[in-house]
This record gives structure tokens, C-alpha cells and sequence, in this order.
């Protein structure tokens, strides 16, 4: 052959290839928008931790479009679909050309469009790439060639699957799970024959076609659902198709209800909102997350999630300052002065219990179970506000930090405005022996993650010990039914300073229950405090997580062991002590304390208290001696304090009270001598008290007792 007939040759073969060539290569290029629409997002089914129905998330504008495996959708659906909009589907390559010779020839004899050649292949292309409103031939034809590229790049199955999940109903359902679910209520896998073959018609047009939409999208527990939506989709992820949440419905609605009921109860008081969160303390997990008693509550601000709201929770966080005292060298048997005391200078503190009174010498135990208030603040002010503002930033109380700078030693009565997610949070590191869940878990199941030590194991043990402690409860709330159990359990209220806010805690060895009522306009609550109507939801909530899921003992300390001591000075019993308890000490301390910590403020004569507590024994007209000290001290004013002198006054009744104590003034030999600016006052014996008159400028005072000296300055503005 002549080169000139093989170069022809060539030539023709390379014209005739040609096509074939740049068909393969079209094949062989990506799926342009195929990747974007398998990965798009789905309508996310959300169960509770039983796999009952909670919630279905819409997309853009109410759309609903539920997944569904093809190997779940029943085969009777399928053959029903493959029937109505494509008999041939198995047999041709994306493109049924019988199929659009037939739809020509009829189309074309009857001069209007009488039959369609679209294969369900082709039409997945266009629900991929949304064709215009009346497209030309050209693009009818560039969705042909899509069609047989598309069949390269997917199987069969995959096609179909993807077209029956994003298969358009109309009435903005689509895929045939929101179908099925929105016009007979029911999954596809529950349809009868006639219901299938009814569904397979609607695609082609919904208007006449589609039966009435029977089914009510649920909506349970919506703050919960919201705050599930944005922490799963805070990572920028698709969230998943089913979502398996921790909460449990059965008891959410139990808590719901019981909220409810107690606000209707108790409207009259201004108790209008209420929220609560039970909590897994071994795996974090969420079980309870109720955040307000009903979402669509307009006039009460229902769709607040009072889980989340930052309020003034009280004495509900004094447990976080007895344990931080606990790790810095207080003892359960220290004796905490509750007596009337002004903290503080320039910004001057003097904390009232709750009803008004002082109980003199008081048992950390007591203290803290009976939530006195005055106790409290004393060891704030020996602990330091920046410890205490570190510890309670390491159990997770982040609200705090943008408040730091106007917090003060009311922070002892929990004046920081926390949420109850915190604060439950917390509660858990208790029962959870100091260590503190690093987060709680929104789905069931959940790793659980290490957690972060806080406190000590003992800390934590003796703080329960304290918390279930009913007779040490007595002083502040009596013997409430409320916090007597028949299972071991601790609990702790709080009423925020203006009674906006009541709130109760509870746990037992295996959750941990906050429940927060009040109302979000601000207004006082009534009459009502958290060791009422909050503390008996918390109650409720713990029997029946105790009935299902039983509650073990609280472990007792290791370095511990408990010893009988004077129940008024917390030293080793004397003879003449009259009351006596038991209480942890140190197992370090256990022989000293026996043999060399013998209470001395007993005698066969009567009680010596020291002499911090002259003042109060005075007031209260208790008849007693007081132990001799060295050094004595004035205690009030402070050093430094600041007072405001008021025109509008007579001179005459505007003084300051001076009190003093130690020395050997106290009934002993001797007494005690005031001198103001060096002026002398008087000299006074038990009580060591005078009158100074309240002066413009800056003073001095000295306190002289057998030789010893005490001085403080104080301005007056």
C-alpha cells in the first residue's frame, strides 16, 4: 500500500474515533454536582435513648426529606415506582430509546405532549441539576448524555436509592419516607399494597394525585433538640440521618409534667418558668433536659431554655466552698464562728443568715448542711476570693469570668450568675468523687471520657457524708420529708438574694438532678424558696431513677475515721462535755487528738467560750465565762474600713460601735482601754464595747488590755 493510502487510512480511522475518543473522555471526568448532592443534607430523625420518635428537622424552608437504605424500602415500593416511571429500568443504560421513539410518534400524531420518555435515571439528573421551566431540545438532549454518563459512574441500585429518597411529592415532602410519614403516618416499611400504588402516582402531579396530609411532625422537648441541632452541626458536618439522643422521653415527660403541675400550683407566687436537667454521672450522658414547662408560652418567655439562662443560684454553691476549705486545712470538726461580722473595708459585707438569726460556735458540718449564711462568708474571706474563683473556673463555671471584676465575698451566697447546665455539672464532681465530667453527652452511648480532678476522693466523700447528713440538716430546715429518702442520696437548695430564682440539687451515686423554677422578667418569687417547690421535683425525679436503676451507698473516706468530739468546741469530749457527737478526723491526727485536743471550753463550772464569742453571748444574754487570750483584737471596725458621714443627720446620733476581745479583759483581772485619736474612751471589762462618734477624716483607735495593744484606722467620707 502507498504511504499516501496509509496516511488516508489513518486519517479516516482517527476522524472516525474521534467521537469514541471524547466520549470515553467525558466518561472518564468527574460527575459535575454528583459529589455535592450524595453528601447534601437529609431531614436528621432524632429518638430518644429508646428509639422513640422525637423530632424530625426540617431543611430550607420547611422541606422534609428523610433517608431511607434501599435495602429498607419494602420491594413492593420499588417494583411499584420502577412500574409508574420506568418498566425497562434494569435493562438500558440510563436512556430507554424505545421509550422516546414511542413518546415521539405519540407526542407527534396528537400535536401535544401525551407521553413522557424520562427514565428514572434521567430524572435523577434533573434533581440534580434542576432543569429550566420550558428547556430547549438542546438541554433536553445534554440531560440524555448526562443520563449515560451517569449510569457509568453509579450502579443501578444506587440510582434508584438516590431517586426514591429525593423524589419530589409536592407539598414540600420529598423522597418516599417523608411521603409515606406525612400523608399516611406511618414508615414505608408499614404501607399496604394500595397505599404503595397510590404513592407511586403522586410524583407525576401532586396537586391531583397526593392524599391529605394526615401526619403531625413531633416536636418533643424543643430547647433540648435545639442545643442537640447546634452542637452537632458545630463542627460544620452533616449531621447524621438518625440521631440516637441520650435523653430519656418517658422521664422528660414525667419531669415536664410535674413542673407544670407545681407552676400551676403555685402561679400565685410568680413562679412562671422552670427547668430541669438529670445528668448520668458515670457517662455524662443527659437524660432530663427540660427547659422551660412549655415552649409556645408566650406570655411567660417559653422559649427561653431556662437550662441554659444565667441566674443567682445561692446557697446551692456554698458545697464548692466547704470542699475548697476541706483541701486548704479546715477540719470537719473545725467550729465556724456564725455571729454578727462585718467583712470587707472600703466595700464593707455583713451578711444575715435567712431568718435573721446567729447560732454563736457552729460545726462545719452543721454549717454547711443547715446553709447558714455568715459561716460561709468567714471562710471566704480565710480562703481568698481569687482561690475560690479558680476552683470554681476548674469546675466549669465559665460564666463567672466575665463577672470577675464586680464579684465579691457574696459569692459565698452564690451571687454569680451561672446556668443550671453548670451548675448540675458541678454538683455531679460530689457523687463522682472530685472528678469532674469534662462534658455531658447529647447521644446515647456516649465514650465515656476521662474526667478532671478537682477536689480530693475524701473532699468529695465527706461532702456527701455532710449532704445526707438529716440531723445537721435540722438547724435550717427542720426534718423536711423533702430530703429523707429511703435511698441514699444529698441534696442542696438556693434562693438567689431578691427570690428571683429558687433552686434545688440532688444526686445519688449514679445521677445527678438541678431543677431551677422562678420567671424571666425578674420579678420576686413569693413567699417560696428552693427547699420547697424545686426540691420536691428533685425528689420526684430521684425515686423514680432509684426505682429503675437502684442507688448505692456513698463510699466513706480513706484517710479518715470517724471519732466522737464535743459538738460545741470540736475537740475530744471532756468530762464535763454535755453533748457529744461523731465526726471525721485525719487518721494522721487520730492519737494526738484523743490524748492532747481535749475540750476546754466545757469546765465543771460552766462553758469558756473564746472570746470571739463575747459579743454574741452578750446579745443573747447567755450566762458564761471566756477563755483568757493573750492577744487582744478589735473586731470591729476593720483596718482600713470606710464609712460615709450623712449631713442630713444630727451629729449626736451618728456613731460608730467599737467592739474588742482578748486580752485578760474578759472578766479576769483588769479590763480593757479605748483610746479615739488618742483621747481616752473608758475602761470596760465583759462585753469590751464602746460609742465613738462618727467624724469627717481619718482616725485612729488602740485598744489597750495588761500590757497588749491593738490599733486600726478607719476613714470616714
Amino acid at each position: 500500500m502507498k504511504s499516501k493510502q496509509v496516511r488516508a487510512l489513518i486519517l479516516a480511522i482517527l476522524i472516525l474515533s474521534l467521537p469514541l475518543l471524547l466520549w470515553s473522555v467525558y466518561i472518564a471526568l468527574p460527575y459535575k454536582g454528583l459529589k455535592t448532592f450524595i453528601s447534601r443534607q437529609y431531614s436528621t430523625r432524632f429518638y430518644d435513648r429508646n428509639g422513640q420518635l422525637l423530632y424530625i428537622m426540617p431543611l430550607e424552608q420547611g422541606l422534609r426529606r428523610e433517608w431511607i437504605a434501599l435495602e429498607d424500602i419494602p420491594e413492593k415500593m420499588r417494583e411499584a415506582f420502577i412500574e409508574a416511571e420506568d418498566k425497562r429500568f434494569y435493562s438500558h443504560h440510563g436512556v430507554d430509546f424505545m421509550a422516546l421513539v414511542r413518546a415521539a410518534f405519540l407526542n407527534g400524531s396528537q400535536k401535544r405532549i401525551v407521553s413522557g420518555a424520562s427514565t428514572i435515571t434521567m430524572q435523577l439528573v434533573r434533581i440534580i441539576s434542576p432543569r429550566q421551566k420550558n428547556p430547549s431540545i438542546m438541554q433536553k438532549s445534554i440531560e440524555v448524555i448526562k443520563a449515560l454518563k451517569l449510569e457509568k459512574k453509579i450502579s443501578k441500585n444506587r440510582i434508584l436509592e438516590l431517586y426514591l429518597n429525593s423524589v419530589p411529592f409536592g407539598y414540600q415532602i420529598e423522597g418516599v419516607a417523608s411521603a409515606a410519614r406525612s400523608f399516611y403516618a406511618l414508615p414505608p416499611q408499614e404501607l399496604s399494597g394500595e397505599q404503595i400504588e397510590r404513592l407511586a402516582t403522586v410524583p407525576r402531579k401532586p396537586s391531583l394525585y397526593a392524599p391529605s396530609v394526615t401526619f403531625s411532625y413531633p416536636s418533643f422537648f424543643p430547647h433540648f433538640i435545639l442545643y442537640a441541632i447546634d452542637a452537632l452541626s458545630s463542627d460544620k458536618k452533616i449531621i447524621p440521618t438518625d440521631v440516637y439522643l441520650s435523653i430519656d422521653k418517658d422521664l422528660c415527660d414525667a419531669a415536664e409534667l410535674l413542673i407544670r403541675q407545681k407552676l400551676e400550683l403555685h402561679k400565685g407566687q410568680r413562679i412562671h418558668n422552670g427547668s430541669a436537667l438529670v445528668i448520668d454521672n458515670h457517662t455524662g450522658e443527659i437524660l432530663v433536659w427540660i427547659g422551660n414547662q412549655a415552649f409556645l408560652d408566650a406570655e411567660h418567655s417559653g422559649q427561653i431554655d431556662g437550662v441554659l439562662v444565667k441566674n443567682q443560684m445561692g446557697s446551692s454553691m456554698k458545697p464548692f466552698l466547704y470542699a475548697l476549705a476541706l483541701e486548704k486545712g479546715f477540719l470537719p470538726t473545725s467550729i465556724l464562728p456564725d455571729i454578727p461580722q462585718d467583712f470587707g473595708s472600703e466595700r464593707v459585707y455583713a451578711p444575715v443568715n435567712f431568718n435573721n438569726r446567729y447560732n454563736g460556735p457552729v460545726p462545719f458540718r452543721v454549717s454547711l448542711a443547715s446553709s447558714l449564711n455568715v459561716p460561709a462568708v468567714y471562710l471566704l474571706q480565710e480562703l481568698g476570693l481569687e482561690t475560690y474563683l479558680s476552683l470554681l473556673y476548674a469546675l466549669g463555671f465559665s460564666s463567672l469570668k466575665v463577672q470577675e471584676k464586680d464579684l465579691g465575698l457574696s459569692l459565698a451566697l452564690g451571687a454569680g450568675e451561672v446556668s443550671l447546665y453548670e451548675l448540675t455539672r458541678a454538683f455531679s464532681v460530689f457523687p463522682n468523687d472530685g472528678a469532674l465530667l469534662k462534658k455531658l453527652n447529647i447521644q446515647r452511648h456516649s465514650e465515656n471520657e476521662d474526667k478532671s480532678r478537682v477536689y480530693k476522693e475524701d473532699t468529695a466523700r465527706i461532702i456527701c457524708d455532710i449532704l445526707s447528713d438529716r440531723s445537721a440538716r435540722s438547724l435550717g430546715f427542720g426534718d423536711a420529708r423533702v430530703f429523707a429518702p429511703y435511698y441514699p442520696a444529698i441534696f442542696k437548695t438556693g434562693t438567689s438574694n431578691q427570690f428571683q430564682n429558687i433552686v434545688a440539687l440532688g444526686a445519688t451515686s449514679n445521677f445527678t438532678v438541678g431543677v431551677w423554677m422562678g420567671n424571666f422578667e425578674g420579678s420576686t418569687v413569693v413567699r417560696e424558696t428552693g427547699s420547697s417547690v424545686p426540691a420536691s421535683v428533685v425528689r420526684s425525679l430521684l425515686d423514680s431513677l432509684s426505682a429503675l436503676y437502684g442507688a448505692e451507698n456513698f463510699r466513706q473516706p480513706k484517710e479518715y475515721v470517724k471519732k466522737p468530739i464535743c459538738s460545741l468546741s470540736g475537740t475530744s469530749p471532756s468530762p464535763f462535755c454535755h453533748s457529744v457527737t461523731m465526726e471525721y478526723i485525719p487518721l494522721s491526727m487520730e492519737a494526738s487528738f484523743s490524748n492532747d485536743k481535749k475540750c476546754t471550753w466545757h469546765t465543771q463550772w460552766g462553758i469558756n467560750y473564746p472570746s470571739i464569742y463575747q459579743h454574741w453571748a452578750f446579745q443573747k444574754s447567755i450566762d458564761s465565762s471566756f477563755i483568757e487570750e493573750d492577744v487582744p483584737v478589735i473586731q470591729y471596725p476593720k483596718n482600713d474600713a470606710v464609712f460615709v458621714y450623712d449631713p442630713s443627720l444630727p451629729q449626736e446620733v451618728q456613731y460608730i460601735s467599737v467592739l474588742a476581745t482578748g486580752g485578760t479583759a474578759n472578766g479576769y483581772e483588769g479590763g480593757g482601754r479605748l483610746f479615739y485619736d488618742g483621747i481616752f474612751m473608758g475602761e470596760k471589762t465583759h462585753p469590751l464595747k464602746w460609742q465613738v462618734p462618727l467624724e469627717r477624716g481619718r482616725h485612729t483607735l488602740r485598744f489597750e488590755c495588761n500590757g497588749h495593744t491593738d490599733s486600726v484606722f478607719y476613714l470616714v467620707r
